[in-house]
């Protein structure tokens, strides 16, 4: 596991390359504070500046590769030795996919996708809530804390909605429930047909995973479902994001009605291993 002054350095680094390109960097703070395996993460000092960093992150038989080299410290090929031994690691592992994680407007991030050649997947956005007036207009929809015995929805609905392999919904859905409160399901005339997830941080709030079963959307369950969550969560703070991988203008659309405006975007890309 990362020691804590590894965890600070990273994250001290992470400021300084943020402000350097005005970009936001998605580093999955939640699984680096709980490491278990050595191997996901590749650290470059110089003395003792960290300098350098990337970090795997695994869903199943898919993982997504995010890093970045001190300013001060670029075009000396630093990531790209960060990157060979990243990948070379992966190539004992079972891995279907891997997906390179690169702000959308990060000129330094596209100049390494395009020298290495991977191809575009899509694109993640984060939204924010701009504090817009709600309502609940559904009396039949209800949220619950999600268990065990919804572990078959959670991976059908991520499979069917994110079209997620099975093999990695299956180990990421019981890798959350095990991570505690904040997985929400959503319910409808007493039939569950969604889930959401909620995870506060640093008086932040967090919405991700958002998803309503294919047969019935287009029924305003999910405006209603978000704008309960939202509502709720507008009690504890005013700082609420939304991930969201939207693929069509329709969905995005849910979202903006909602009071949610993008803020910025991730672009995944696919490397070959």
């Amino acid at each position: 596991m990362l020691t804590s002054k590894q965890l600070q350095d990273i994250k001290n680094l992470q400021i300084v390359c943020e402000k350097h390109e005005d970009i936001n960097l998605k580093l999955n703070w939640d699984m680096l504070k709980n490491r278990t395996n050595i191997l996901d993460d590749f650290l470059l000092y110089k003395e003792d500046q960290l300098i350098g960093f990337l970090g795997l992150y695994g869903f199943g038989e898919t993982y997504e590769l995010c890093g970045m080299i001190h300013p001060d410290y670029r075009k000396q090929q630093l990531f790209q030795e960060l990157f060979q031994k990243a990948t070379q690691s992966l190539r004992s592992r079972s891995v279907q996919k891997l997906l390179l994680n690169s702000p959308g407007s990060s000129a330094s991030g596209k100049e390494f996708i395009e020298k290495i050649k991977a191809s575009y997947d899509f694109t993640e956005y984060e939204m924010k809530w701009n504090k817009k007036r709600l309502s609940l207009i559904d009396s039949d929809l209800k949220l619950r804390n999600a268990s065990e015995k919804d572990i078959e929805t959670i991976i059908d609905l991520d499979v069917k909605c994110f079209h997620v392999v099975r093999s990695d919904a299956e180990s990421y859905t019981k890798r959350l429930l095990e991570s505690g409160e904040g997985n929400l399901m959503i319910v409808y005339k007493g039939v569950t047909v969604g889930k959401i997830r909620i995870q506060r941080v640093d008086n932040r709030s967090f919405i991700y995973g958002f998803a309503i079963h294919p047969s019935n959307q287009g029924k305003g369950i999910g405006r209603n479902a978000l704008s309960q969550v939202v509502m709720k969560e507008s009690e504890w703070t005013s700082d609420i994001y939304l991930d969201v991988a939207a693929t069509n203008r329709n969905a995005l659309k849910l979202y903006e009605s909602s009071g949610f405006q993008i803020f910025y975007s991730q672009d995944y890309y696919q490397f070959s291993l």
